[in-house]
């Protein structure tokens, strides 16, 4: 009889428990309630969602965990030398529906921590918008990172970010999205923008960008230097996506450093009002355009469109290569020093293109070589150390 009382009450007591709670798990900022106590203090599984302005440092390190925003929440730091929201080796956290802003960096993830975050903006910190590091891994859609004080997104030390739905990296002081040593990005379906920043996207250190079907698309518009730069043997690969580059300061695409571009299964590639050249190539990097349909599945012809830029369609300096097979294409018309050149000992295979329209349209100088195959080509145009072969019906030195 006695036992059966005990558990009665205890019974009892469980029942009042889980609305205190659930009490817990909504935080008001605006009347002074502290969000960052609260989030020390949830388990793996809870729920937190809180309204209004946060001012505060918000620490995550609780594995399994949801954080949402409601109507215009905020977590602002109170001082730009601390980081606004850190999440540290903690597992499986959802971020949803608020803004980021005025620390050293707005979001940080380090220590392996792997998060999904939807709807966030990331603004007005001192260094970066979202810094994802120290092997750690996000999943992002439908955010914005503008107006910090260097980069909107910098994933380094083999760490991974996911894109899908729309991205929008604006306005940043030096890069809108920087991969560095040994990271990766991955362009799912949706939109990723980088524009009005010093430079559009950077892939530098080893590190690898894919666009991983035709749904995927990366816009890099009217950046300060370049719009979208592969260095430092690092790579870009796209299966089928579409990738703009436009306005830019220097190079549409810039490729350097042992670097490649491959653009595979009916991608669509376009760098067009550069205030250089629409694909600058150097020191031993490459730029591949194939579409086998057999394999990709894509009937359609792989394709890069290059006009009117202030230098070259395409410039291959310093023993870099250009290749194409299967359906490729290139479409160069109208840039305001040459179609394709070809320099310091580059290569080239082209087919199925057009260059034309261009002052000059292909020149080859300086050890260089072509091979050429069903091109329609305005004017070309070798020196006596270059080499070229196919269906041109001219050889080195032209006249």
């Amino acid at each position: 009889m006695k036992k059966r009382g005990i558990l009665t009450l205890v019974l009892f007591l469980a029942g009042f428990s889980l609305p205190l709670l659930a009490d817990k798990k909504s935080v008001d900022c605006s009347k002074g309630q502290n969000l960052n106590a609260v989030v020390e203090n949830l388990s793996p599984g809870d729920s937190l969602t809180f309204t209004g302005v946060c001012n505060q440092n918000v620490l995550i390190s609780t594995t399994g965990v949801t954080l949402s925003g409601k109507g215009t929440a905020v977590i602002s730091s109170p001082a730009p030398s601390s980081d606004t929201l850190t999440i540290s080796g903690a597992k499986r956290v959802v971020l949803q529906n608020f803004t980021i802003q005025n620390g050293l960096n707005g979001m940080h993830a380090t220590g392996g921590a792997s998060i999904t975050a939807q709807n966030i903006t990331a603004q007005n910190n001192a260094v970066t918008g979202i810094l994802v590091e120290g092997s750690s891994s996000l999943y992002i859609a439908d955010a914005t990172s503008l107006n910090n004080g260097m980069d909107g997104v910098d994933v380094e030390n083999t760490s991974s970010v996911i894109f899908n739905g729309n991205f929008t990296a604006r306005n940043n002081a030096v890069f809108g999205i920087n991969l560095g040593t040994t990271s990766s990005a991955t362009v799912n379906a949706g939109t990723v923008s980088a524009n009005q920043n010093a430079l559009g996207i950077q892939v530098s250190i080893t590190s690898s960008w894919f666009l991983s079907n035709p749904g995927a698309t990366v816009d890099t518009l009217n950046n300060a230097t370049v719009g979208l730069t592969v260095v430092s043997g690092s790579h870009l690969f796209s299966f089928g996506g579409s990738i703009v580059t436009s306005g830019n300061g220097l190079d549409g695409f810039d490729i350097a450093s042992r670097s490649g571009m491959d653009l595979d299964a009916g991608s669509q590639a376009s760098s067009f009002n550069n205030g250089r050249d629409g694909v600058h190539a150097e020191e031993l990097s490459m730029v591949n355009l194939f579409n086998n349909p057999q394999f990709s599945g894509n009937p359609g012809f792989t394709s890069l469109q290059l006009y009117n830029n202030a230098g070259d369609g395409v410039n291959l300096l310093n023993n870099s290569q250009l290749h194409m097979f299967d359906q490729a294409q290139i479409l160069a018309h109208d840039n305001q020093m040459l179609g394709i050149g070809v320099d310091d000992g580059s290569s080239m295979t082209l087919l199925n293109s057009t260059i034309q329209t261009n002052p000059a349209d292909v020149v080859l100088s300086f050890g260089s070589r072509g091979d050429f195959t069903g091109n329609k080509i305005g004017t070309l145009s070798c020196d006596a150390s270059s080499l070229i072969r196919g269906d041109t019906g001219k050889t080195c030195p032209t006249h």
